[in-house]
């Protein structure tokens, strides 16, 4: 069976549901849009409850890179495959979603860059999007060869005393 055509970099509309309590943010639900992705991300005032609100993000979008697979395979495989929502600070400490991915290292990079960031679990239109994506497009590169001489270390020490 010949895997589904999908364009080399993939993009999806998404929702990302947030609620916010007295002292905290939390993502609880990401979904796919119907609607198209125009301007920038939009938060709109779902449910108000009090000490609880729930807001939907729209304009946000999941986009794939072929670059990616190897992590999107990962994350796939894991017990529960997740989506991730990269937010800056806003200014009254909201998070600003800046972009979505099914990348587990795009967590990483943003804990680094001092971004804040959330994740859900990746609802299962997203797993089956995202799974052919990857069949389409993962290419296995050469594998990584070892140092010969290498116990341990990233490198040979040079001022090795068995050597002097």
């Amino acid at each position: 069976m010949e895997p589904p055509k999908m364009p080399r970099y993939a993009h999806r509309p998404m929702t990302v549901m947030m609620e916010h309590n007295a002292s905290s943010w939390q993502v609880i639900g990401i979904l796919p849009s119907a609607r198209p992705v125009t301007g920038g991300p939009r938060r709109e005032l779902v449910r108000d409850g009090g000490e609880s609100k729930i807001y939907r993000w729209e304009g946000l979008e999941l986009t794939l890179t072929p670059d990616a697979c190897d992590d999107y395979w990962f994350n796939l495989t894991s017990q529960q495959p997740r989506l991730y929502v990269v937010c800056q600070p806003g200014k009254e400490g909201e998070p600003l979603p800046l972009r979505l991915s099914a990348d587990p290292d795009d967590s990483v990079a943003a804990e680094e860059a001092e971004e804040w960031f959330f994740q859900a679990a990746m609802p299962a239109p997203v797993v089956l999007w995202v799974r052919d994506y990857v069949a389409t497009h993962y290419r296995p590169g050469p594998r990584k060869q070892k140092i010969k001489g290498k116990r341990g270390d990233k490198y040979k020490n040079p001022f090795d005393a068995r050597k002097l």
